[in-house]
């Protein structure tokens, strides 16, 4: 550390200059003005390029000027061609995402292009203040028997943010390339990214620790350490985890598949690596069930458009009323409803005598689980409605209620 305090004694030497300090004043000058001017008046706004480029040009052409004459201008010059290039890249940027939000293309000059152009000035003014070898050997530390140097320290911090950067799209490149080898789906491929992403970051980590040279013995307790933490503190999250790429990889549940979850329908919304996304067709709301408990319960399937959904009604009706009228009745009335399948036909039985009435159900099939609930409850109404037209009773109990005292005031009692 006292190197490093050595070498930054000298580089303020070095700006003590008065061909350095002026230049360094006169770029801060120009910075402060073309932020004061681009937040109080609307003179930029209808020229995007002309306001990312008013800065930088105005440091190019004095550096330019002042290199005739000649006076020290070379820094002033070097930050404008820097901050050129910056909003340069900033406005391509900007245009990219005009008509795509995520545009790929943008988002790598957003993260790798211009933290480049910052590096690359960061480093080539450090040059102009001192030797980048010289700066590069210098020690600011020691962890786990290596030395660290600002040099591998910088190229470390470099390394591991282009890993997380680049891991995404690395990630969809390979998922698509084993998907053109597999043959599997695009969901498919989709749900195997963030596995890929996540392999990749795990890869470039070990890849990155090798090459700082650190103690092995140290790695093997780190990664140890993070095995059993991971076996006992995340279990349940590695669980469900491993249960999403088995259920994604056996391609027994798809998104908009119908599943009955305590006999409720719900449609399968999406699959992740962790949770399964279910609506509820009884009251919209937003289910997410772990994929280790859906893995394991038992759960009845509808592939919505494939596999048709079978329901029941049952009605009462009195005992005077024809049983073959009454069953011939709810065929047809379930035979006219549009949605209700022809094969396998409507049918009616009757089930029961029960003590006021006459126990029937209609049996009918819907194509899509979501409309048995809709479809019931229109049959039930065209019930009734054809039970009033033809005169036949729904019978219900009924019950009177006497009123007596105790004892009784005339020695009777209620016979």
């Amino acid at each position: 550390m006292e190197a490093l305090q050595t070498e930054i004694v000298g580089w303020l030497g070095y700006l003590d200059r008065w061909s350095v300090s002026w230049q360094i004043a006169f770029i801060l000058v120009v910075a402060i003005s073309v932020a004061f001017t681009r937040r109080t008046t609307t003179l930029f706004n209808n020229n995007q390029p002309l306001a990312n480029l008013v800065g930088p040009l105005t440091l190019v052409g004095t550096g330019l000027l002042l290199g005739i004459v000649p006076i020290p201008s070379g820094i002033v010059l070097q930050v404008g061609l820097f901050w050129a290039l910056f909003n340069t890249v900033s406005w391509i940027e900007s245009k990219l995402k005009i008509n795509n939000r995520k545009n790929q293309l943008a988002a790598l000059l957003s993260k790798i292009a211009k933290p480049a152009i910052l590096v690359w000035a960061i480093t080539y003014f450090i040059a102009r203040l001192s030797s980048l070898s010289a700066i590069s050997i210098v020690g600011i530390g020691n962890f786990s028997n290596t030395e660290f140097a600002i040099g591998n320290t910088f190229l470390l911090v470099i390394g591991l943010y282009l890993i997380l950067v680049t891991s995404q799209t690395f990630a969809a490149l390979t998922a698509y390339v084993i998907q053109l080898i597999l043959k599997y789906d695009d969901r498919t491929r989709k749900l195997l990214q963030p596995l890929f992403q996540y392999l990749i970051i795990a890869c470039g980590l070990v890849a990155l620790a090798l090459w700082a040279n650190f103690d092995s013995s140290t790695l093997l307790v780190i990664f140890g350490s993070l095995s059993i933490g991971l076996g006992l503190g995340l279990q349940q999250p590695v669980l469900n985890f491993v249960t999403g790429i088995w259920l994604l990889l056996e391609g027994s549940i798809k998104p908009g598949e119908v599943l009955m979850i305590d006999n409720e329908p719900c449609l399968v919304k999406k699959l992740g690596l962790r949770v399964i996304y279910l609506s509820r067709q009884r009251d919209d709301a937003e289910l997410l069930i772990p994929n280790q408990i859906l893995f394991q319960a038992k759960a009845e399937s509808f592939t919505a458009g494939e596999n048709n959904r079978r329901e029941t009604i049952e009605i009462g009706a009195a005992y005077h009323h024809d049983p073959q009228l009454i069953i011939g009745l709810l065929e047809e009335i379930a035979q006219s409803h549009d949605r209700v399948l022809k094969q396998p036909m409507p049918k009616a039985f009757t089930i029961d005598f029960a003590d006021s009435s006459i126990t029937y159900i209609l049996k009918f099939s819907v194509r899509n689980p979501l409309d048995a609930l809709t479809v019931s409850s229109e049959l039930r109404q065209q019930i009734w409605t054809a039970f009033e037209e033809n005169d036949i009773t729904i019978p219900f109990p009924q019950r009177q209620v006497y009123p007596m005292e105790w004892p009784p005031k005339d020695k009777k009692t209620l016979g």
